[in-house]
């Protein structure tokens, strides 16, 4: 039997939708899921564009991209006991090994020998796919898909308000794209005296104001002293990758605050170490993905007892047949989450 996917067939721009692929059988420790809502990342648009970083991330084509989804499972490969057919998933990006010693240390997502579904692998942009059983994740049924299909960037999002320590401190998130969004979301969950974001678009400013009580700002129009001079962040989390973002709010840390770096950035970083670090013994962390399990239970918690509200944040949605609009909103940077319904 076959199937509609996603087809990246070669080392240049754009995708390729075909009916014909066959329905993969999963091997040993592998799952087969029936694909109910993907949703498109930056990595994706990344690997539709095939730019420079797309070229050298190690991606081997023909393959099928796409990471974030919801799906139910329809097939067990040998040995999957975890879950069983009709589980409704969401998946875990990170691959770990289990062997490394940081996945021995429950350190799972940042494991020496990861490997990355629909990166590595092949992904979901298609009406069925392969996921391997120690990413999976049953999916509670008070969740509802569109949520259930962002899980994966809401968590990092969580990971990013977790690991900065909120509760009770003013906040600035600095960007408000997918990650920052969340990031300001989980923030408020979590129990920030006061949230702040930035960001150069309107519109995604406006949507940060749908889902809390935050304060929202373009640099563009307003300087960070008048935000941040009266109101001086305890945390900043930054989103952007964009080292004017970073250097333009690190004078206004308060002294021994945090600072979490979510976003990539592409080039090298100059920052005044002395007076932004070490005189006010503030804490860099980086941070990638989610902790497996910690980051998911947390979120489910949140998302459940209501006090994590992402909804909003799923603004488009496609059938699979209209991925190049689909794609061609998500690189506006108009759109927050862009949904494929296969």
């Amino acid at each position: 039997m076959t199937m509609k996917a996603l087809i990246k067939e070669t080392a240049a721009p754009g995708l390729t939708l075909t009916n014909t692929r066959e329905i993969p059988v999963p091997q040993k420790g592998k799952v087969l899921v029936r694909v109910k809502i993907a949703s498109i990342c930056g990595t994706d648009l990344h690997i539709y564009q095939w730019d420079n970083w797309a070229a050298g991330a190690g991606i081997k084509v023909p393959c099928i991209s796409g990471h974030e989804c919801v799906a139910e499972v329809v097939k067990l490969g040998e040995g999957a006991q975890s879950v069983s057919i009709g589980d409704r998933i969401s998946v875990e990006t990170h691959i770990p090994c289990g062997q490394c010693q940081l996945c021995q240390n429950g350190k799972q997502h940042i494991c020496e020998n990861l490997s990355l579904f629909g990166l590595h692998t092949d992904g979901c942009f298609s009406e069925y796919a392969i996921v391997p059983e120690v990413t999976l994740r049953k999916v509670p049924d008070a969740i509802p898909d569109e949520i259930a299909a962002m899980l994966e960037p809401i968590g990092v999002g969580v990971h990013a308000a977790q690991v900065s320590d909120v509760q009770g401190k003013n906040v600035a998130v600095l960007g408000a794209g997918p990650i920052g969004l969340f990031s300001a979301c989980a923030s408020l969950a979590l129990g920030a005296r006061s949230v702040s974001i930035s960001d150069l678009k309107q519109s995604r400013l406006e949507l940060a104001r749908e889902c809390g009580e935050m304060t929202i700002w373009n640099p563009l129009e307003t300087p960070a002293s008048t935000v941040m001079g009266s109101n001086a962040p305890d945390v900043i989390i930054e989103t952007t990758g964009s080292e004017r973002s970073l250097i333009d709010a690190l004078p206004y840390l308060r002294k021994g605050g945090n600072v979490t770096m979510a976003g990539l950035f592409r080039e090298e970083v100059s920052v005044n170490l002395s007076r932004d670090l070490v005189f006010k013994e503030a804490t860099f962390k980086g941070i990638h993905g989610r902790k497996m399990w910690d980051t998911w239970d947390l979120m489910e918690t949140l998302i459940l007892q209501n006090k994590l509200n992402v909804a909003p944040a799923a603004t488009h949605r496609f059938q699979l047949e209209d991925f190049s609009e689909g794609f061609r909103v998500a690189s506006t940077g108009e759109a927050m989450k862009v949904l494929l319904y296969p």
